[in-house]
């Protein structure tokens, strides 16, 4: 006879679930996994994004230190039905960013706040514009944010575990942060913190310290992946123990540098810049609470040492690491620093929740947790539907179609030497993921000076010599015009441009040998009317604060204001005002 649930037994269960929906945080994570994986784009839409796009499809390491666990995350979720394989590694994302809220939820209530305050934190984070776009795109920084998240409940005084489990869990988590990131090293203060607390718990120190270094080695594990990983879209070639090295320690960048080419930014900018980042992702007056918060605590605390390492841990993770960063704040360089700063608001959300649970203790009108969750959740819809629209144009088709519109414009068997970031990646992932236009070579110039991408070129096809940086030189333009391919290069090629004929076609420059005469004035603006009638427009018009939208539409309009400008130079007054009138019309909205 079946028997069937008592009474008692629905109510426990019932309790159960509503714990983990209300208390728990499941609830705000779930309606976060649903919002991001409806604004997960279908497109490749920056440059880091398009390299990982590609390594989910088809595997193979990434830029330094080669981020093996996510290429690893989006290879295991390749099964995933999606639009496009784009779309499919930013679905993977998605789940890592849900799930990373819910762990900054507990980490928030491991740290003194009380469920309500947590909820309320960790909606205001998951909205805010630089999060909603970044974790849910291909990239490293949602995985990166899961990883701190979990460091700062673990090392929690009232963290899930105690003593050498929370050693051996730790450890584990740093070392698959640094598979991951090597940002995630700058919360060293409080990991170590939390170490030292298992150690002290437990029953032997020795023990629960061998169990850390054990996992940590563990959790390194994913740079194995490295020396099987296919070649297609990889880095440079990793054959030997000093190959993973060189790779981990980013050598191509210099080992001191962060970035490729960190600049000489003002202190005062990138701390200014990453105050104004802080603000805008915590609404201003939380981030000012959460600051508050931090000091308080540091003093009047009973976990004094804890708040402490936290602080530590925020000053190396934010401003400190800000100053150092080297990104002109200002347009790309907004996003691709921005993005890098976000573990900061992540740490600073601890003592952002513990400031919303003093003033609600102060006020004395606790609200219940359903009414909390609800009011999160519409917070949370509010502040995503005022970002919507930007993200809407950033997350639309123009960059992947600005690449596959350069590409369909060229000639058979044509070479290309760009320096975008975008376009060098974004090519790879149309030419390799999409077999767009494979018979193009397209070569990224800043590469050029590492033998093993100019290897890969000569088996290609191309041959480059070395070179220490700077533009392609005369001689090797000659040399490639030499194999009787066209050769195309964009605007930065100064020194080919300055003594060799060139004339514009669509967003590139065709090199000509000496002495041959370019195309009249009037058949290449013919010629490019023509180009530019076929490119695909089909989506939102970004405007100029839209990053690597708004350089794809700056780059559309870019030789047709060259072309007004030998249009009037040559008389023709009438030629001049329209081919202005198609740049101001291609140009990013003011």
């Amino acid at each position: 006879m079946r028997r069937t649930a008592s009474p008692a037994y629905d109510r426990g269960l019932r309790d159960r679930l509503a714990r983990l929906a209300f208390e728990r945080g499941f609830l705000i994570g779930l309606v976060v996994l649903v919002a991001y994986l409806w604004l997960a784009p279908a497109h490749i839409v920056a440059a880091d994004n398009a390299e990982f796009a590609t390594l989910g499809d088809i595997g193979g390491r990434a830029h330094p230190s080669g981020y093996p666990l996510y290429v690893l995350w989006l290879r295991a979720m390749s099964w995933l039905p999606a639009a496009s394989a784009a779309h499919r590694a930013a679905l993977a994302t998605s789940f890592l960013a849900a799930v990373q809220v819910v762990v900054l939820h507990a980490a928030c209530r491991a740290w003194g706040a009380r469920p309500s305050a947590a909820t309320f934190t960790v909606a205001i984070f998951a909205a805010a514009p630089i999060v909603l776009r970044v974790h849910t795109e291909a990239d490293v920084f949602a995985l990166n944010s899961l990883v701190a998240s979990v460091i700062l409940w673990l090392a929690a005084a009232e963290g899930p575990v105690r003593g050498t489990m929370r050693c051996t869990l730790l450890g584990l988590a740093a070392g698959l942060g640094l598979a991951n990131n090597l940002t995630c090293a700058l919360l060293a203060p409080i990991g170590l913190l939390g170490i030292l607390r298992g150690m002290r718990e437990a029953s032997s120190m020795l023990r629960s310290a061998a169990a850390a270094l054990g996992s940590f080695a563990i959790g390194l594990a994913p740079y194995v992946y490295l020396f099987v990983a296919p070649d297609p879209a990889s880095w440079a070639p990793v054959n030997t123990l000093g190959d993973l090295l060189d790779t981990f320690l980013r050598r191509d960048y210099g080992y001191t540098s962060h970035l490729p080419s960190g600049a000489r930014i003002p202190l005062s900018t990138s701390l200014a810049a990453h105050a104004a980042l802080i603000g805008r992702i915590w609404l201003w007056f939380p981030a000012v609470l959460g600051l508050a918060i931090l000091g308080r605590n540091c003093v009047k605390s009973s976990d004094r040492w804890g708040w402490w390492m936290l602080a530590l841990s925020w000053l190396i993770v934010g401003p400190l690491f800000a100053s150092q960063l080297g990104v002109d704040p200002r347009g790309v360089g907004g996003y691709i620093g921005g993005r890098m700063q976000i573990l900061s608001a992540v740490v600073f959300a601890v003592p952002i929740a513990c400031g919303f649970d003093l003033i609600a203790r102060r006020l004395q009108r606790p609200l219940a947790p359903r009414i909390v969750s609800a009011l999160a959740i519409v917070g949370f819809v509010a502040l995503a539907f005022l970002a919507y629209p930007r993200l809407q144009r950033l997350h639309s088709s123009v960059v992947e179609v600005g690449v596959r519109n350069m590409l369909r414009s060229l000639p058979q068997d044509a070479i290309v030497i760009v320096v975008s970031e975008d376009q060098c990646f974004g090519a790879r992932y149309l030419q390799l993921v999409s077999g767009e236009r494979r018979d193009v070579a397209v070569v990224c110039w800043t590469l050029t000076t590492r033998d093993w991408y100019r290897g890969r070129l000569s088996r290609a096809g191309v041959t480059i010599a070395p070179s220490r940086g700077g533009v392609a030189t005369v001689a090797q333009a000659e040399a490639l015009i030499a194999t009787g391919r066209p050769l195309f290069v964009d605007d930065a090629q100064t020194d080919i441009l300055a003594q060799l004929p060139s004339y514009p076609v669509g967003v590139l420059l065709r090199v000509l040998p000496r002495g041959v005469p370019t195309p009249s004035l009037g058949e290449v603006v013919e010629n490019n009317r023509t180009i530019y009638a076929a490119f695909d427009f089909d989506y939102p018009r970004p405007t100029r604060d839209d990053d690597f939208a708004a350089v794809a539409h700056f780059r559309y309009a870019h030789p047709w204001r060259v072309l007004a400008k030998q249009l009037e130079a040559a008389g023709d007054g009438s030629g001049a005002a329209a081919a202005n009138e198609l740049a101001q019309e291609l140009r990013p909205i003011e």
